[in-house]
């Protein structure tokens, strides 16, 4: 989930014993809000920031909630606090500067390691100092730059703003506009903001993929526009029926319209032309990866940010104990083996594929085994690090059925190359249609890089070529990685994309290759057998038969009854080519 969709980071300047409330805005529709709050006490300044929103994701409710107290002691020394809630368990920290050493901050996140980082010049730590900042700026329709830390993503970011000159506002007749960018790791995104020299800032407006962000004073008029379409729905791309789509050894994608993001190069994702990307499924192990084994004891320094526990990856908690135990391992694994274990396990162990999780730290997901490509991840690379194979997250798009959607997959270390695989579809290697944006070792929410995966896009769409009919061969149908499906007496037929089996009973059914079925989809289906001992699970309810064939590879076949499914368990034949 991006963090910077939902928690803006500013304190606005509220006097002792004053609250200052705020709305938040997103496409038109009102999300959420904040409120800040200052007292002093003997001498101690205290600033208390809540702020919360609420996101609909595909008809389902997300909230977030973000609370961080700022205090500054007589000396001038500065402590925070906060507490990031994108599910149920909070991510929480503290941090610590002294004008002692002005050039330091010192970072304590809850489960992490504390650690020094160094201060640049024109940051402004104390939350008031921005807005005296941006009372100057507005009084002397001067330019205004600083830095400021964000602690719920820990990473800088970076405020540059230039005066547009007068512009009031109902209540505010001093109000001057400013223009300008604020930047934030790898996402710099244009702001328009609002300040009075009297009251501080009164409003701003930036866009996250197109849609319209507003936080504004409680007091000021809703701003004016049409409602958009939701975040998340506009992160969505259509793409053309294709029936071999997930068994593909190597795709070509081309980026179309906008700006094209910047992908990075790996032996799985090759630009062959200006905005053209070949995606490969990884190679298999070589002999010498397949039996590498894990890292036990000290890890080499390159290793070491993909072996580390960190306050997303908890897996030195107890409860991750029992849970390698209950993955029951056979003992002398090597990665690649434990790879594909833990693929195989996390698939299965959350069983509730929900879109209703924000984010949920490994813990999390280990006591509560609930939602999407993001807690598969998280769990996975959190169980491959405590069994000693370093492994990070994935961020970019992948391809399901007639849909390219934003995903996050996991990736291993064998040799010196990392092997894509993806626990949320239970791959191993993972399919070819994942485009990449970029790696994370997951440290902190600042390193997931949802922000910049949002903006990617820049306004375009990747598409494919058309896609070419399968060899058709009397009885036969020759998929692209090489498997061959036969019924005697059957025929088969390509059109428009759909894959149509003709059986002797003159039957007609779509087939497609796809990953492998979520339980939503298995609900009350019934597990078949063939006499050949294939096995396959077919669903009353809709009439749809889904087929292991095996090596990862499932078939799903529509419209047909319980006695055809059982007919097809024999009667379909599988010739696997290199397997």
């Amino acid at each position: 989930m991006p963090l910077r969709t939902a928690l803006a980071a500013f304190f606005a300047l509220a006097l002792s014993g004053q609250t200052v409330h705020y709305r938040q805005w997103m496409g038109g529709r009102e999300v959420g809000g904040a409120t800040d709050t200052t007292s002093v006490v003997k001498g101690e300044r205290t600033l208390h920031h809540s702020e919360w929103v609420k996101l609909d994701r595909f008809g389902l409710e997300i909230r977030q909630d973000l609370a961080m107290t700022a205090t500054r002691a007589a000396d001038g020394s500065l402590t925070f606090a906060w507490s990031v809630k994108l599910s149920n368990l909070p991510l929480e920290g503290t941090a610590s500067w002294s004008p002692v050493r002005p050039g330091a901050l010192r970072v304590m996140p809850k489960g992490g390691s504390a650690r020094e980082l160094a201060v640049p010049k024109d940051a402004l730590l104390w939350p008031e100092d921005e807005d005296d900042a941006l009372r100057s700026a507005a009084k002397h329709r001067a330019p205004l730059r600083y830095s400021s830390y964000s602690f719920a993503t820990d990473t800088w970011a970076i405020r540059d703003l230039t005066p547009a000159g007068p512009d009031p506002l109902p209540g505010f007749p001093d109000a001057v506009k400013f223009t300008g960018t604020d930047t934030e790791g790898e996402t710099s995104a244009p702001v328009t903001l609002w300040a009075s020299p009297a009251a501080g800032e009164l409003k701003e407006h930036s866009q996250l993929g197109g849609l319209d962000l507003w936080l504004q004073r409680a007091e000021l008029p809703p701003p004016s526009g049409p409602e958009q379409t939701s975040l998340f729905e506009r992160t969505v791309q259509a793409l053309p029926p294709d029936p071999f789509r997930a068994w593909r050894p190597s795709i070509t994608v081309h980026y179309k319209g906008g700006t094209p993001p910047n992908l990075p190069e790996t032996p799985s994702q090759i630009r062959v032309a200006p905005n053209t990307w070949t995606l490969s499924q990884a190679q298999p192990p070589t002999p010498i990866e397949a039996t590498e084994p894990p890292i036990k004891g000290a890890p080499s320094k390159e290793d070491a940010p993909f072996l580390a526990a960190t306050p997303l990856l908890q897996f030195n908690d107890p409860a991750f104990k029992g849970l390698v135990a209950r993955m029951g391992l056979k003992p002398g694994l090597s990665r690649w083996q434990l790879a594909q274990s833990v693929t195989d396990f996390v698939f299965q162990f959350i069983r509730e594929k929900d879109y209703s999780v924000g984010f949920a730290s490994a813990l999390e997901v280990c006591r509560n085994p609930k939602g999407d490509c993001t807690e598969h991840g998280v769990l996975a690379i959190a169980l491959l690090r405590k069994l000693g194979v370093p492994a990070r997250g994935v961020l970019g798009w992948v391809a399901l059925d007639r849909m390219l959607g934003m995903h996050f997959w996991v990736e291993v270390k064998l040799g010196d190359r990392w092997v894509p695989v993806d626990p949320t579809l239970d791959e191993a290697p993972a399919s070819a249609f994942h485009i990449a944006l970029g790696s994370t070792d997951l440290a902190d929410l600042g390193s997931l890089g949802w922000d910049h995966l949002m903006t990617a896009l820049g306004g375009g769409t990747f598409v494919t070529a058309p896609i070419p009919a399968p060899p058709l061969t009397g009885n036969s149908v020759l998929a692209p990685d090489g498997t061959r499906l036969t019924w005697p007496g059957a025929a088969w037929s390509f059109k428009e994309g759909v894959l149509t089996l003709a059986t002797p009973d003159h039957r007609r059914h779509a087939l497609l290759a796809r990953t492998r079925p979520i339980p939503a989809e298995l609900k009350g289906a019934r597990k078949l057998q063939g006499a050949k001992g294939r096995v396959g699970w077919w669903v009353p309810k809709d009439h749809t038969l889904f087929l292991d064939l095996g090596a990862r590879r499932w078939l799903q076949m529509d419209g047909c009854t319980e006695s055809q499914a059982f007919l097809t368990l024999d009667a379909l034949e599988v010739h696997d080519a290199g397997r």
